[in-house]
């Protein structure tokens, strides 16, 4: 089984606060008489599903060009996790989580994330459960809704932890109808030369599943 953990992109689709919205204008139109149709796409480089590359909070940090793609694609943990406001490090205790891992947080936002609106309301994590996570030595962090942070904590304290240990934060996982379990996870970002984050299409693929 493949799944499609992407978000669609599309004019009026929910953003972060202050990011820019998308946009895309048709320059050229088979229907007007253009031999071609071809499009000018507008966006910020955290829009809908996407990297968040350490140059995000760190001026040294790297940039999406320069992330490793081995931690990009591999092995990924679905792991519900029932907490209507706050992940805290209770949830995450019992969840055999190893030096390595792709941890992905499947939580009520999921459902949130379905509308157009942007919610304030969304579950996030704490900055404690970013230190364990950091302790553990997991590679890969992501979760199913715009940003990993409280959207009052201007600082940002959850990306700093993860991002200054070199672990990736992918954001905006659209999880609808994936079940809790072990995946294969690609999640490739535009190379877009020192920038700080940039767009995905991510696909879960069940472990049990053969190409071909």
């Amino acid at each position: 089984m493949i799944y499609d953990i992407s978000l669609p992109l599309y004019p009026g689709m929910a953003v972060f606060p202050g990011d820019p919205v998308f946009s895309r204008e048709q320059t050229n139109s088979i229907d007007q008489g253009d031999y071609y149709n071809l499009s000018r796409v507008s966006l910020g480089s955290h829009t809908g599903t996407h990297i968040d590359a350490p140059y995000h909070y760190l001026q040294k940090g790297m940039t999406v060009d320069q992330l490793p793609i081995e931690d990009l694609i591999g092995e990924a943990k679905v792991i519900e996790i029932n907490a209507e406001k706050t992940i805290l490090p209770e949830h995450l205790q019992y969840r055999d989580i190893r030096q390595g891992d792709r941890i992905l947080f499947k939580t009520r936002n999921t459902e949130l994330l379905q509308g157009k609106a942007f919610r304030q309301d969304y579950t996030y994590c704490s900055p404690e459960a970013a230190c364990y996570l950091r302790e553990k030595k997991v590679r890969l962090i992501g979760i199913d809704y715009l940003s990993i942070d409280d959207a009052a904590a201007e600082d940002g304290p959850c990306h700093r932890i993860f991002l200054s240990a070199g672990i990736i934060i992918l954001e905006g996982l659209n999880l609808f109808g994936v079940p809790e379990g072990e995946y294969d996870l690609i999640a490739l970002p535009l190379k877009i030369l020192g920038c700080d984050g940039s767009p995905v299409r991510a696909v879960l693929v069940k472990r049990s599943c053969k190409f071909g």
